[in-house]
């Protein structure tokens, strides 16, 4: 079951949207507000899977308390809803999982239990039969099919094969801050955490693999579902991401050299 809070300044769209959301069996809704200001300060107390928020608001706008919320460690995917198409480009910006046109109905509701299931990667009983094909040692390259990935920032890449040598591990936020962002300052660097993450599961969800990266506490724990094939070594003097050159990842070269 989906955890949704709402927030919405119309208090009879927010009535509407908050019953059509309790209507649908995968939706819980947790709260609801009337002011941005007053989200700013309960959501980061609350459990939550996803967030509803109408971009018109007065003295606030939706896309500045997703702003606010993403500094104050808010990692949850962004429903925006609104009047108005001229958004858009600035909705997608702000780790939106989709943008809507209001008022809502059953069927948008529907479509976003959808596009949930897919960003949080459920639904993967059924044999993938899409993968990622992984080289790992000397020029380090990832593809889908014969295209190699766009990755959307060199940081997002470098967080996926953090996350990939330590798959089925929990790794702590601030041991993954230590060794990617050493030296920035603390809030941003969360912030950049929680958006190449975002950054993650977008692609993933684009590209219809299966690989799903679990938030566990104060950490994150990546699952591949066997969606990922590496490639062997072309010779025996490669070394580890030697290509990328990540400074942390040394520490995993020497735990293989141990093992020789």
């Amino acid at each position: 079951m989906w955890k949704v809070i709402i927030v919405e300044d119309e208090i009879p769209i927010l009535r509407l949207h908050a019953r059509l959301f309790e209507s649908h069996s995968a939706f819980q809704v947790v709260a609801c507000f009337d002011s941005p200001f007053d989200a700013l300060q309960e959501i980061p107390k609350l459990d939550v899977d996803a967030l509803v928020l109408d971009i018109e608001m007065p003295r606030m706008t939706g896309l500045q308390l997703a702003q606010n919320l993403v500094s104050h460690g808010i990692d949850v995917p962004v429903i925006f809803t609104t009047a108005h198409q001229q958004y858009a480009v600035q909705a997608f910006r702000v780790q939106a999982l989709d943008y809507i046109l209001k008022p809502m109905t059953p069927n948008t509701v529907k479509q976003l239990d959808e596009r949930l299931q897919k960003y949080y990667g459920l639904k993967l009983k059924k044999p993938a039969k899409k993968e990622l094909h992984i080289q790992l040692y000397g020029e380090v390259t990832a593809k889908h099919g014969e295209q190699h990935i766009k990755w959307p920032t060199r940081i997002t890449e470098e967080l996926f094969y953090y996350f990939l040598l330590n798959e089925n591990k929990l790794c702590y936020k601030w041991r993954i801050i230590d060794d990617l962002w050493t030296n920035m300052e603390e809030k941003r660097a969360l912030s950049n955490l929680y958006n190449n993450i975002y950054r993650m599961r977008q692609l993933f969800m684009e590209l219809d693999i299966p690989i799903v990266i679990d938030r566990i506490n104060d950490g994150y724990m990546m699952n591949t579902n066997d969606s990922i094939i590496i490639e062997p070594k072309e010779s025996v003097d490669e070394l580890l991401l030697e290509s990328k050159g990540y400074l942390w990842a040394y520490r995993f070269l020497y735990e293989e050299n141990f093992r020789m």
